[in-house]
């Protein structure tokens, strides 16, 4: 587990998160590893669209949630974003993995990777790109007071050059 990992899920635990859904990923999995040690349940699903509709039943019930996912996975979740989180104003945060960017070795990830600053955008969705290791747990703790507080969708972009992704495997 990488120090920034460690930050962002210390931020996690911070902002009184009781639920987190992922889809797995690499550079996610440190986070991961670092909510379970405190204790935080993180619930591994299949589609993102799934972790979407898991953080948005929780915060309907009262408790705080959240959702990890790589960008490639954005394109799953965007109606489920676009027709249930933003018109009922249900804050959900997320932490985007990138992928498709700096030295990436699959062309089929470039084209979402590409993408996802402006799917971002479309749905007004505040984006926070995080490339600095020293700005995590700010970053992170900013994104989800700015979820919780305010109704509206924030998203962490975890910049492929903070490393622990397939290039640290």
């Amino acid at each position: 587990m990488l120090d920034w990992q460690a930050e962002i899920a210390s931020a996690i635990c911070g902002a009184d998160v009781s639920a987190v859904a992922y889809v797995p990923d690499a550079r996610l999995r440190g986070i991961v590893e670092a909510l379970t040690e405190e204790g935080l349940p993180v619930r591994a699903l299949t589609r993102e669209e799934e972790c979407i509709a898991y953080a948005c039943g929780h915060l309907l019930a009262g408790s705080r949630a959240m959702v990890l996912m790589q960008c490639s996975g954005l394109g799953n979740c965007l109606n489920a974003v676009g027709s249930l989180c933003i018109p009922y104003g249900i804050g959900v945060p997320i932490i985007l993995s990138m992928r498709g960017t700096l030295g990436e070795r699959n062309p089929s990830q470039v084209p979402m990777g590409r993408a996802t600053p402006a799917l971002l955008a479309a749905l007004e969705i505040q984006a926070f790109a995080l490339s600095d290791p020293e700005r995590a747990g700010a970053t992170a703790a900013g994104a989800l007071e700015l979820a919780f507080s305010t109704g509206t969708c924030a998203a962490v972009v975890l910049d492929a050059s903070l490393g622990g992704g397939r290039e640290a495997s």
